[in-house]
């Protein structure tokens, strides 16, 4: 089963640290469009990328739970 993953906090964490989701796409070495594939759920963030985030992104190494928090968070599905 596919997961979907709610990247709510991701999507602020970029504007906070790189300004824009094409500046962040550079910063992953990826296209904008496959960046918005990921925060899609079209496509999974690989573990490249989540190591360059987690070590590189702040200047500072992210621990375990900012980590999972940028992209493990569920979606919560609702139920009618």
């Amino acid at each position: 089963m596919k997961r979907d993953y709610d990247y709510a906090y991701l999507r602020g964490f970029i504007q906070e640290h790189f300004g824009s989701n094409a500046k962040f796409a550079l910063f992953l070495g990826i296209g904008p469009t496959a960046l918005y594939d990921r925060l899609a759920n079209r496509t999974p963030f690989t573990q490249d990328e989540i190591d360059k985030v987690a070590h590189e992104a702040t200047g500072s190494v992210l621990d375990g739970s900012e980590v999972n928090r940028l992209f493990f968070t569920r979606k919560i599905r609702k139920s009618v």
